[in-house]
């Protein structure tokens, strides 16, 4: 459960798939940098070769199974996010909001990011009054289809390994 790239240039607000696409990360995955991996993403993101997301309609166990290992490795990210904005309320909407320059609150996000880093793995506890837990996010942007991502997606649900 620890941060391995944050990016801070955007406000809170702004959709993941965004945030993703306009990445370092995303542009060299888009370009091919990163051959033999994937990213998984909710139904928020697209489809791609590199980042997969659920079977909106699964259609047979392997689909279905798929899904589930899916989503139970999308939930140690969730899980992740919630804590690292638990430890630090002022990152989330209901513990306050940061009233500062956005140069500056990119650096408050990165600080807290490195802080939440060392804590996870020094086993700090977090506070009492934190629920731990990430509010999902609306998805503005409509699932978009890559037939040949879709043949990855796929081959990926009828691996013997998941």
């Amino acid at each position: 459960m620890l941060l391995t790239n944050v990016v801070a240039r955007w406000p809170g607000s702004t959709h993941d798939s965004f945030i993703l696409r306009h990445s370092s990360v995303g542009r060299r995955l888009e370009a091919g940098a990163v051959p033999d991996g994937w990213l998984l993403g909710d139904s928020g993101y697209p489809l791609k070769q590199w980042l997969l997301t659920p079977f909106p309609n699964p259609q047979s166990a392997e689909e279905r199974n798929y899904n589930m290992r899916h989503s139970q490795a999308r939930a140690v990210v969730e899980r992740t996010i919630g804590l690292f904005k638990g430890r630090w309320r002022c990152l989330d909407a209901t513990g306050g909001k940061l009233l500062y320059k956005p140069e500056k609150v990119c650096h408050i996000v990165m600080a807290c990011a490195v802080l939440h880093n060392v804590a996870q793995l020094r086993n700090v506890a977090i506070a009492p009054d934190a629920d731990g837990h990430a509010d999902p996010e609306p998805n503005p942007y409509p699932q978009a289809f890559e037939p040949i991502a879709a043949a990855v997606r796929q081959r990926v649900a009828v691996m013997r390994r998941l």
